[in-house]
């Protein structure tokens, strides 16, 4: 029997090193304030229906429920969180939670199959300015930090970046959004055509075609806060940037990160800074967020909100590729071997390791030795002797009982 297209099994080697790194994430989120909330898996259709575009909408798994409604798998976290604090009873603002589960979604590449992903991220919900942007990037770097990656960079830019060019260009709500999907892709081709079938009488107009390759640090953003004044929300975007990037600089985070302007998500509710983060050799994001104060107003509130979500899968993958990491590493426990008449010494001792936190499991065999076998080597003893066989394992597998990929053993 052949899995579901788009799933996939989670061996015990992975399930492991994803528990140890969803665990260090909620430590660093509960130390920063945060609180967990678990939305429902399943959703009504309408409540992400006006929050994505027309590309997301076609990605989610929608059907009918025996009452006839449709409803779907949720695609994503952050409306599902804003529907379930819009819609529940009265908190105090501001509000910081954070959440671990399972999204679905159709492949947005016939060269990707995945349509399940493992999403830990965070929301801050009831303040709006450039401190909570920058919290909000802050975490999403130590996060990354947190999982053991060494090699990452986080881009950040602007909703309104995108948006204030489309102010002045003579589109189409169509062509808008062919413009916003051609942007995401980096696709200079899809762009050109599309601008080159009408007239662009802006000087400004002129971004969307050099939007892809806008890339840098602060000076950018210096260079570009006094080039127009045509658009409003164009001059509010750099210099929402600007505050935030200034805040991130004063708290140390600027090393991993870098302007770009072409920057698009997905989600058509995003208003404000927006970010993603990558790693070498993994060609999609491995967590994207942003602001999104428009959200809760299909909600019937209005509640600025930020935040970001990092996806799992991908991490494992970067990882895997930063350090040769094999299936099976940190998952093998040790084994003792020992025959019927031991028995009960050799539970109280096995209970005794396993609240130190060493993986042991108990096997009775026909020979009258003990023996012991770990990761690291093996052992024989006519007799059991406990503080033998404790010494043994706490030399040999106290790695073992340390679920952190190999790379960050050598850091602590």
């Amino acid at each position: 029997m052949e899995l579901v297209f788009g799933m996939k099994d989670v061996y015990p080697w992975e399930a492991k090193v994803r528990r140890s790194i969803e665990a260090r994430l909620r430590t660093l989120f509960e130390r920063w304030g945060y609180a967990e909330v678990e939305p429902p898996t399943l959703e009504y259709y309408a409540t992400f229906e006006k929050t994505m575009s027309e590309e997301m909408k076609e990605r989610i798994f929608k059907f009918l429920n025996r009452d006839g409604k449709l409803v779907c798998l949720r695609p994503e976290f952050t409306t599902s969180v804003a529907r379930m604090f819009a819609q529940g009873n009265a908190l105090p603002l501001p509000l910081r939670v954070y959440y671990s589960g399972k999204v679905f979604r159709y492949p947005s590449s016939p060269f990707r199959t995945e349509s399940e992903f493992t999403q830990v991220g965070l929301e801050h919900i009831g303040q709006s300015g450039s401190a909570q942007d920058a919290e909000i990037i802050t975490l999403a770097i130590l996060a990354l930090r947190e999982t053991g990656i060494r090699s990452f960079e986080v881009d950040i830019g602007h909703a309104g970046i995108f948006r204030g060019i489309l102010e002045v260009l003579p589109l189409k709500n169509g062509e808008k959004e062919e413009a916003r999907i051609a942007l995401k892709k980096r696709d200079f081709v899809a762009l050109q055509t599309l601008c080159s079938r009408k007239p662009l009488p802006s000087p400004l107009s002129q971004f969307l075609l050099q939007l892809p390759f806008l890339r840098g640090k602060r000076d950018l953003l210096e260079r570009l806060s006094c080039l127009s004044s045509e658009s409003e929300e164009w001059q509010r975007a750099v210099w929402d940037l600007l505050k935030t990037w200034e805040i991130l600089e004063d708290f140390g985070m600027t090393e991993h990160l870098s302007i770009n302007l072409g920057l698009v998500r997905d989600f058509d509710y995003y208003t404000g800074v927006v970010f993603e983060g990558f790693s070498p050799g993994v060609g999609y994001p491995l967590l994207a967020g942003g602001r999104y104060d428009e959200l809760f107003r299909v909600f019937g509130k209005d509640v600025p909100a930020c935040g970001f979500a990092l996806f799992l899968e991908r991490v494992l993958e970067a990882l895997q590729k930063e350090t040769a990491w094999q299936e099976g590493d940190n998952a093998t426990p040790s084994v003792l071997f020992y025959p019927p008449r031991l028995r009960r010494r050799v539970f109280e001792l096995a209970e005794k390791l396993r609240s130190q936190g060493i993986p042991l499991v108990m096997e009775e065999h026909e020979e009258e030795t003990i023996l012991l076998i770990t990761p690291r080597g093996s052992s024989v003893f006519e007799d059991l002797d406990e503080q033998a066989v404790e010494n043994f394992l706490t030399r040999r597998t106290y790695e073992e009982a340390d679920p952190y990929p190999p790379h960050r053993k050598a850091e602590r």
